[in-house]
């Protein structure tokens, strides 16, 4: 670095003292234009201030270098500390994207190192870290003669290392072989002289020392070396917290992804459980529903009243339970993405009627009455009947169970032109569901039976879910027939929801594409 000169010419001096108010020039000038006068005036008097004016201007001459002189060196001065200012902050920044890069702790370490070395103008730095419960300070990184030593010991008590750590402060030392404090390794590539040495800290707690030592120009450190150091020693806490969160997320990541793996392995396990389970049970339900309905029929021997009662209830039961066994089976096979929609131009008036069929004798054992509205024009949609019809069974078999007796029913059937969203791989190669107008067919069940509480609905539509889940609900069922709706009407790439005031009623309704499902919306547009 240049150092500015101090300033104790003669010049100078009379410049600060004498000519401070008068600048020397404009005096010369001065005194030199009254001579001239008074000689032409033939005055011998103006030979004198001639001569002072020449004086005066020699001495402005030489006032001037000297003060050039100095403004030179003064300029090279700044110029050379905002160059080590520069050279610093481009240490610093390095530093700071290696420890935003995620590298490991030794390469970190190793740069810190350097760092040290380079911003103090030093022959060696040092990164130090605590082991053995706190007994002894290792030697991690170094750079320099002194990366013969990493790996070195250096015992907590009687060194300066040491003392830092102790004591949590910085460490200033000029001549460290007089200093008591100081611990001299065996095996020292260099002679260390003097250092600079600051406390490590992550998360508030001290973990070790950034040092230098020996600097280049034989000067001891200063304060603003110390400060340096700090600066680079938060730089490192910030990187090792960094690191810390990274090996955290990594660790808790690949957990959670056991986890998955284990949790999808339980999926298909429960799946083709639930699968086999209710295919091992179809068998004898259709065995006990076939001859049950076989006895009814009397063509095996006439019954009595008390037989034709028990036979009739052994039939009803095992069909309610084959439907509940259908459903499960249907979800194993959704889940497990087993399920194939048999697509075709399907008629939906024969679905609604057929539902409304299905579900008649419901309707007539609580003397419950089913309103259709529907009018002339043609509902015809890409669709699967069989599902549809499943979910309208679903829909008038709910809206019976949870309708008073005497109470009314209303389905209704109305095509319209709404938004509904479809899986579009036309802008990347990841698929995303877009909202596209599409014709579409709406259908609705609507009763004036009991109605659903707001903070319920959400539970809606959730799998082995129901409103009212406690023991000693009034209306049986598993909670898989919502479900199931929602996961028939979603394959046919269309929407469903639901509607209910507490106490007048509940209105469910789904949306199906007239084109079925898609995933271009460019083919809708």
């Amino acid at each position: 670095m240049t150092t500015v000169p101090k300033d104790t010419s003669l010049v100078s001096w009379l410049d600060r003292n004498l000519y401070r108010p008068v600048p020397i020039v404009a005096l010369a000038v001065l005194t030199g234009w009254s001579g001239v006068i008074l000689l032409v005036m033939g005055r011998q008097a103006g030979w004198p201030l001639v001569v002072l004016a020449t004086g005066l201007g020699i001495l402005a001459t030489l006032r001037g270098r000297e003060v050039g002189r100095y403004r030179s060196a003064t300029l090279q001065a700044a110029l050379g500390t905002a160059d080590q200012r520069n050279r610093e902050l481009e240490t610093l920044r390095e530093l700071a994207g290696s420890l935003l890069s995620g590298r490991e702790f030794a390469q970190l370490c190793s740069e810190v190192a350097e760092a040290a070395m380079d911003l103090l103008r030093a022959e060696t730095g040092v990164v130090t870290m605590v082991v053995e419960e706190g007994r002894f300070i290792k030697v991690v990184a170094a750079s320099g003669p002194m990366e013969q030593v990493i790996g070195a010991l250096v015992p907590m008590d009687h060194s300066l290392v040491g003392w830092s750590v102790t004591n949590d402060e910085p460490v200033l030392s000029a001549d460290m072989e007089s200093d008591l404090r100081d611990y001299q390794l065996a095996h020292a590539p260099i002679r260390l002289k003097s250092c600079a040495i600051v406390p490590l800290r992550s998360g508030g707690i001290i973990l070790g020392t950034v040092s230098a030592y020996n600097r280049l120009d034989g000067r001891p450190f200063s304060q603003g070396d110390v400060n340096l150091l700090e600066t680079l020693g938060d730089l490192v806490a910030l990187g090792l917290d960094r690191a810390s969160v990274l090996q955290d997320l990594q660790q808790s990541e690949a957990t959670l992804r056991t986890k998955n793996l284990e949790l999808q392995r339980a999926t298909k396990l429960k799946s083709e459980f639930l699968a086999n389970m209710s295919h091992e049970l179809r068998t004898p339900l259709n065995a006990i529903i076939g001859f049950s309905d076989l006895l009814l029929t009397e063509e095996t021997g006439p019954l009595n009243t008390q037989q034709q009662d028990f036979l009739g209830s052994v039939l009803r039961n095992g069909r309610h339970l084959l439907a509940l066994i259908n459903n499960v089976l249907d979800l194993a096979k959704i889940e497990a993405g087993h399920v194939q929609l048999e697509l075709a131009p399907t008629d939906l008036r024969e679905a609604v009627t057929g539902a409304v069929a299905d579900t008649a004798s419901l309707l007539a054992a609580k003397s419950q009455e089913c309103r259709i509205q529907m009018n002339d024009e043609p509902f015809v949609a890409m669709a699967d009947g069989h599902r549809v019809r499943q979910v309208l069974f679903n829909f008038l078999s709910n809206a019976s169970k949870f309708t008073q007796d005497g109470g009314h029913i209303t389905l209704s059937v109305v095509r319209t032109t709404v938004p509904l969203p479809v899986m579009s791989t036309i802008d990347g190669p990841s698929p995303e569901r877009r909202l596209v107008t599409r014709e579409a067919i709406w259908i609705s069940v609507a009763d004036d039976g009991i109605g659903i509480k707001e903070h319920d609905m959400s539970r809606l539509f959730t799998e082995f879910t129901q409103v009212d889940s406690s023991a000693s609900r009034r209306h049986r069922g598993t909670g898989l027939g919502l479900a199931l709706s929602k996961q028939f009407v979603e394959l046919h790439g269309g929407t469903i929801g639901a509607e209910s005031i507490y106490g007048s009623g509940s209105s469910f309704w789904f949306l199906l594409p007239v084109d079925g499902p898609g995933t271009r919306p460019g083919d809708y547009d």
